[in-house]
């Protein structure tokens, strides 16, 4: 019988033919066991898989193992006089729909016979710490960058087979081959040319560049509060801005007549109904206002796909099946991730460029 979802490093012990206690014999230098190292490596890629489920970014996406979605646009005037003799005209929503990509990634730990019985665990954990670490970058550049990118994506390399596409977020028509009318709201109708990446020249963010998100974000129906990324280069500017409340510091004792903003410390504070957030790798002069429904809410701006059966972002542990016969049983042992970041709401998010009228894509670090 076929197990579904992804294999995990347990199979590295537990595998039919292996013997967990032939496993222990095999050791480092200082006697660490190699049965300590997978145990060790199970539980940094259990928290991690955790991580992406449950941390702050997880309030931008959600999973999903579909390859495409579709969704309502443009807008219907249904109601009609009532009259005793005759039925009224029936309408249907207008629907559009688009791909999303799936990538997959290797990433070798580098774990040769002769590494193996000279490394002390020490450096074994080092080695599990820094793959840790490049799934995480994996992660937030891959999200970061959807967010900065108009374009779509296309392509068979990108899992959207050879006519596919994935756009980003309401953009005008000649900037996507997947043209999107937002659905009409409060009385407000919108064309194919609505645009939520927005060019701004000065250089830096000013209370207007929030007001205006703001006002962006309102008049598809979303409610505050919102959140707002920016870069670490941009934070001083944004926290001088005279609409701007920094949160508490719980470090710090605050007089009586100093204004601080009611949310986590986690965030520099609030400007115009926005949650700010300093998030690493975002470049200087860019910024996304988005409305978060909760963590890996279905309404959220972002959706990540995963492998068919697979129900979140996971990285999992192999043996490279290039590497032919190891002579021991973890020798180039591999981490393998596959996922794809799309859009699921185009009106849930509106990046921001303050460095030029025209807008151009950032590029995330």
């Amino acid at each position: 019988m076929a197990n579904i979802g992804p294999r995990d490093t347990s199979s590295l012990v537990m595998m039919t033919g292996w013997d967990a206690t032939e496993l222990a014999n095999f050791a480092l230098s200082d006697g660490t066991t190699y049965a300590e190292i997978v145990s060790r490596l199970n539980a940094a890629l259990g928290a991690l898989n955790a991580e992406f489920a449950a941390d702050w970014m997880a309030e931008l996406y959600s999973f999903t193992d579909q390859p495409e979605l579709s969704y309502r646009m443009g807008s219907s005037n249904g109601f009609e006089a009532h009259t005793e003799y005759s039925r009224p005209d029936t309408y249907r929503a207008e629907l559009e729909g688009h791909m999303l990509p799936l990538l997959a990634f290797d990433r070798g730990l580098g774990w040769t016979w002769g590494y193996l019985r000279d490394a002390r665990m020490e450096q074994i954990e080092a080695d599990i710490a820094d793959a840790i670490k490049d799934a995480r970058d994996k992660r937030r550049v891959a999200v970061l960058t959807r967010l900065l990118q108009r374009g779509d994506d296309s392509g068979t390399n990108k899992g959207l087979g050879s006519s596919g596409y994935s756009p980003g977020f309401a953009t005008t028509a000649a900037s996507t081959s997947v043209d999107f009318t937002p659905p009409a709201f409060g009385g407000t109708s919108f064309a194919s040319t609505h645009e939520h990446y927005v060019g701004i020249s000065g250089g830096v963010f000013t209370n207007a560049v929030f007001s205006d998100a703001y006002d962006e974000l309102r008049e598809h129906g979303h409610e505050p509060p919102f959140d707002f990324l920016v870069g670490p280069s941009d934070v001083a500017t944004v926290l001088g801005l005279s609409d701007f409340t920094p949160a508490a510091d719980p470090l710090v004792q605050l007089g009586l007549t100093q204004d601080r903003a009611l949310v986590s410390p986690d965030y520099l504070g609030t400007i115009w109904r926005f949650r700010v957030r300093e998030v690493r790798g975002m470049p200087q002069y860019y910024g996304t206002g988005y409305k978060s429904y909760g963590r890996l809410s279905q309404r959220n701006p972002l959706r990540i796909r995963t492998h068919k059966g697979v129900s979140t972002l996971q990285v999992s542990a192999m043996t490279d099946p290039r590497a032919g016969n190891a002579t021991t049983p973890i020798q180039y042992l591999m981490l393998f991730l596959e996922f794809g970041v799309g859009v699921a709401d185009r009106t849930a998010a509106t990046p921001r460029y303050v460095n030029s009228a025209t807008w151009a894509d950032g590029t995330p670090t």
